[in-house]
């Protein structure tokens, strides 16, 4: 490949893939795969791209030159750079078109095969090994590693076994659990736990000839020679830069927490999302955090036990199946939008979330999006559902206090950070399981900002800085205004930290705009209307609330299931209605479009659960 995929060229390019019919429900991070995988082709001038009733043989990407589309001798168009061939025709099999190279171009080519697997198959594939590794070419083989760390004997062997009863018990994988042993086992055995267990010797193949496993996990056993394993990393808080793993490895850092030993930045802690030219190769690898009392089990190695009958607490449960999601590919992303009080759509949304039984690993934010995500992320912890969190957030909403820390924040955005952290108490965005990733807009830079360590109460504060009408939040020498404005709906920002299923929310209306009509007959009173100072600020508003909805529909389409509450009157003014929040709750469930949406994320999910798939995120992309 002449150069890396650009920023905006991902973005295009992953939305061109998802309009063709195959792969309109193919995972955004698997596109992304799939577009590093892509083969560099450069034709000559007069070269033949296709030709009209040929089978198509795959997808072209033209990064540079010019090509010539025609049908029956007819020119129809030129394609230039940024534009896609074969989207369309995926479906139909066959070229439309003929194509030539009009001048020396470079392009990407995505073969038909890799496309209609991604497609169809339900195990898009995971680590292919050599002969002399044994190991299936659909398997996925993960090492385990701490780094770090000071954990009692046998404790690592321990997490392994109990999150190979999760895979097994929660997704129906076969899964290989191959530790060292004295001598090789002939035969896997299954225990009553549904996991399969071998031991090995050093130099000896895991897997015997016909093996068939969807997961095979090592356990203090080095990866077979010619094979490059996901390599999961045991890190304490901090330490997730130090996972550099092998190369070319997939490298989940996993940052073990304990309930008991807090420990968050006193300041806020961000990233800006990547400019155009480029993704930022120094941030490390998206991971996966985990507060578990590990002091307290009674569980030993070993124990073929099903997990039902460990009597593991709710909170270790909760920890080991975010793990084995992302161990597998399997977390879900919400990206919601800001909106006022149209954000108790959102608490709707994840409520009914809650009672379909889809996850939540990941969740992006900004304004009041950042507001609903704090109370629901700051209270799904050890095993709690968040709901809690959801029913003090209606509660303040109804008793006016979120409508008094608004009217406050015109003198400062303290009142809302004060209201917050009354709430919630003092936790840090990295104390949190599941992954909260409040956007703010950094107008020192005019880079959207990804918040991920520090106050949780102050990053809310500093995603929802309307600017011009509450007052910034600083954390010299940013100055942060709300995130809305640089990324309403921040899709990209979950693309970025490994989501596999993303579904996008915008609940922040387009609105009807009445113009008023003149006063006067003819030119002179149309002259006049233009003028008038009261309806061109009504333009402005109106123009402005246009601009948010439609930038949060831009980057909706990057995301796998994406919800759009459309059209309401006046959506400024009824957006800081705090004290309406029933009404607006009780308009969401009524949404029967909202309804069908969640419906299709819960069957997605379903999907996503029941088969086997690979890691997703930004490494992968």
């Amino acid at each position: 490949m002449a150069s890396p995929l650009t920023v905006d060229e991902r973005r295009r390019w992953l939305y061109s893939l998802k309009q063709s019919p195959a792969l309109r429900h193919t995972r955004a991070s698997v596109l992304l795969r799939l577009l590093e995988r892509a083969r560099p082709v450069e034709p000559q001038p007069g070269e033949g791209i296709c030709r009209e009733g040929e089978p198509v043989d795959g997808v072209h990407l033209l990064r540079s030159g010019e090509w010539r589309v025609t049908t029956g001798g007819t020119v129809l168009l030129h394609l230039r750079p940024g534009m896609s061939l074969g989207v369309e025709a995926l479906a139909r099999g066959t070229w439309p078109v003929t194509v030539t190279a009009e001048s020396a171009s470079h392009a990407l080519f995505l073969p038909r095969a890799e496309l209609e697997a991604v497609a169809a198959v339900p195990r898009p594939g995971g680590f292919a090994g050599g002969s002399g590794g044994g190991v299936a070419s659909r398997a996925d083989v993960v090492t385990f590693r701490a780094r770090g760390l000071e954990l009692p004997p046998a404790t690592l062997s321990l997490m392994v076994e109990l999150v190979a009863k999760v895979m097994v018990h929660d997704f129906g994988d076969r899964v290989l659990l191959v530790r060292a042993g004295t001598k090789r086992s002939e035969g896997a055995v299954r225990g009553a736990d549904g996991v399969f267990r071998r031991t090995v010797v050093p130099h000896a193949p895991v897997l015997a000839e016909g093996e068939d496993f969807d997961c095979v996990l090592l356990d203090g056993v080095p990866a077979p020679e010619g094979l490059t394993p996901r390599e999961v990393w045991l890190v304490p808080p901090g330490g997730e830069s130090d996972a550099v793993g092998t190369p070319g490895a997939q490298v989940l850092p996993t940052v073990l927490l304990s309930p008991w030993r807090p420990q968050g930045s006193p300041t806020l802690l961000g990233r800006s999302l990547p400019d155009e030219d480029g993704w930022d190769e120094d941030v490390p690898p998206p991971g996966c955090r985990l507060r578990l009392d590990w002091g307290r089990w009674v569980v030993r190695p070993g124990d073929a036990r099903p997990l039902a009958a460990l009597g593991l607490d709710a909170g270790t449960r909760d920890a080991l199946s975010r793990w084995a999601r992302a161990i597998t590919g399997r977390r879900v992303g919400l990206a919601l939008s800001g909106g006022g009080v149209w954000g108790f759509y959102h608490v709707h949304l994840l409520r009914r979330l809650a009672a379909l039984d889809v996850p939540v690993d990941l969740l992006s934010s900004a304004s009041m999006g950042s507001l609903v995500g704090a109370y629901y992320c700051g209270t799904a912890r050890d095993g709690r559902e968040g709901l809690d969190g959801l029913r003090r957030l209606q509660h303040r909403a109804r008793g006016g206090h979120l409508s008094a820390a608004a009217l406050s924040s015109v003198v400062t955005t303290q009142a809302m950070e004060w209201l917050v952290r009354g709430d919630l108490g003092d936790l840090a965005l990295e104390e949190l399981p599941v992954g909260f990733l409040p956007v703010t807009t950094d107008l020192t830079t005019g880079r959207c900002v990804v918040l991920e360590k520090g106050p949780l109460a102050l990053a809310v504060r500093a995603s929802g800085s309307a600017p011009g009408v509450w007052a910034p939040t600083l954390q010299p020498p940013a100055r942060y205004v709300d995130g809305a404005f640089t990324s309403m709906v921040p899709v990209d920002v979950l693309l970025h930290s490994g989501a596999d299923l993303i579904f996008s929310s915008n609940i922040f209306p387009a609105g009807h705009h009445h113009a008023a009509r003149p006063l006067l007959p003819g030119a002179v009173g149309l002259f006049l209307s233009a003028l008038n100072p009261v309806a061109r600020a009504k333009d402005l508003l109106a123009s402005g609330v246009l601009l948010l909805h439609r930038n949060g529909d831009l980057e909706s389409a990057r995301g796998d299931l994406r919800y759009d509450v459309g059209t309401r009157d006046q959506p400024l003014l009824g957006s800081m209605r705090f004290t309406h929040v029933d009404e607006v709750l009780d308009e969401a469930a009524r949404d029967m479009g909202l309804e069908q949406k969640l419906l299709e994320l819960k069957q997605a999910w379903e999907a996503l659960r029941t088969r086997g798939s690979t890691a997703g995120g930004r490494r992968a992309a």
